[in-house]
């Protein structure tokens, strides 16, 4: 258990973890209010309200390219009534003045089943609607979740490395530590067999 909360607490110290719970359309910003310490949740939430400051100032040029679909542009025709009206409603949608996070976490919950929290982002009703916060959720879900396979293998460096063996270079440490990895998993094995 107090592993467990050593690394609890550190998911406090930063945004990226919060950001990906609040761009997740299941959870947004309900779930850290509902779930997390009450004495954190406003300072995490101010820390993802800062993290999108940096994306809503920035790469203006990059959305207003993602935001646009690929297609072909239809020749402009004169509009009709419906459309006129259809046109006259898109400015009634989202409030121009409203800051695009704080559209989206005022929202009610998605529940989308059928499709990743970044599959969700990378559809075109939503880049079209939040633009910058699609390309900030699309930069933050993307990132790949760290492996437990990773830190056992730095674990078990630290037996390969004792007090008699601490004039090992960097390089040989890699090359013993993949070996020990491939052979654990079978590789080397595998690897021999083909060679013999």
């Amino acid at each position: 258990m107090a592993i467990f909360n050593k690394y609890y607490v550190k998911a406090n110290s930063s945004a990226l973890y919060a950001a990906a719970l609040v761009l997740h359309p299941n959870y947004n910003i309900q779930y850290i209010k509902e779930n997390w310490d009450a004495s954190s949740v406003n300072s995490i939430l101010e820390m993802v309200e800062k993290l999108w400051g940096t994306y809503r100032d920035k790469n203006t040029n990059l959305v207003s390219i993602l935001s646009n679909p690929i297609e072909e542009r239809l020749p402009e025709r004169e509009l009709d009534m419906f459309d006129q009206i259809a046109q006259g409603l898109k400015k009634y949608t989202r409030p121009s003045s409203q800051d695009e996070y704080q559209d989206y976490t005022s929202m009610e919950l998605y529940d989308i089943r059928d499709v990743t929290a970044l599959e969700w982002w990378c559809q075109d009703r939503q880049r079209k609607r939040w633009p910058k916060l699609s390309l900030m959720a699309i930069n933050i879900l993307s990132v790949p979740a760290m492996s437990d396979e990773a830190e056992r293998v730095f674990s078990g460096a630290r037996r390969t490395i004792s007090w008699d063996r601490s004039q090992l270079s960097p390089k040989t440490i890699e090359a013993v530590e993949c070996l020990k990895h491939w052979k654990k998993n079978g590789i080397l094995d595998m690897i021999l067999d083909k060679s013999t």
